[in-house]
């Protein structure tokens, strides 16, 4: 099941499709392969803090597992796992797998696919909309043993405990304001900066990244935007990536590499 129309399915009711795939997987001892994609990682965060809970209240674990570049066979690190046959596999970060294009996770995946069946394994695949994209790419065969896909592109209700759910709907209309004027005036470095400040500030950091590149392409030194480029991968959980750019651009400032993420 693919929730792709937003507005008549509730998020509720999308967090329900994969928790009642969990349950029927664990009733019937059978593996299961879900996958949840996202905008928003304040969405994310936010889904699967109600899922886990709804689980664990059920009985049922849950872990975490953060895809890397020493961690990025995912199959076969979850085949060997001592916990597979009790737990629920939350996997997230296919995009810091490692190799030429980061493929090397979803390469895995595409060639190890058959644990996820010999094991039983039950997971779901939290997926950013570019990972979204690159998986039936990189990992066909493996995107053919899908159970689910649900989609929770919502804007987000609440950030960093300012933004209502009643004024979400205004940021989603500057944005589109913004992105109209730009397909006018694509050079205009101002509105390019308010649009990737408004996609960092709702968790969209895979928009405000490509935003925040192309502010760099006109304006390679801008230390502000090295800046807020090193927090969002430092948030996103690529730690070193994060340091490597702050180190980058330390010379540029002058500053301390601690006062760099605010």
């Amino acid at each position: 099941m693919s929730a792709g129309n937003l507005n008549t399915i509730t998020l509720k009711d999308r967090i329900f499709v994969l928790l009642d795939e969990l349950e029927l997987a664990i009733k019937w001892d059978r593996p299961c392969i879900l996958f949840a994609v996202y905008q928003s990682e304040y969405v994310k965060e936010d889904v699967q803090s109600i899922l886990r809970k709804s689980l664990e209240k059920s009985g049922s674990n849950v872990l975490m597992y953060l895809v890397d570049k020493a961690h990025c066979d995912v199959a076969l690190d979850l085949r060997h796992h001592l916990e597979r046959k009790k737990v629920i596999f939350f996997i997230s970060g296919l995009r810091w797998g490692g190799g030429r294009g980061h493929n090397f996770a979803y390469h895995a995946l595409n060639m190890h696919r058959e644990y996820f069946v010999e094991e039983k394994l039950r997971t779901v695949f939290w997926l950013s909309k570019n990972e979204a994209k690159l998986l039936p790419r990189h990992a066909p065969d493996f995107w053919a043993f899908r159970f689910s896909v649900t989609e929770f592109l919502d804007y987000p209700a609440v950030v960093n405990g300012k933004i209502k759910n009643s004024t979400s709907a205004n940021y989603q209309k500057a944005i589109e304001r913004i992105q109209a004027t730009l397909a006018k005036d694509p050079c205009n470095l101002d509105l390019q900066k308010k649009i990737a400040n408004l996609y960092n500030k709702l968790g969209f950091f895979e928009d405000a990244l490509a935003y925040y590149y192309r502010i760099l392409r006109i304006s390679p030194n801008d230390v502000n935007i090295w800046r807020d480029i090193a927090e969002i991968h430092h948030k996103m959980g690529n730690v070193v990536h994060s340091a490597r750019i702050l180190r980058k651009v330390t010379k540029l400032s002058g500053n301390e590499l601690g006062t760099m993420i605010r």
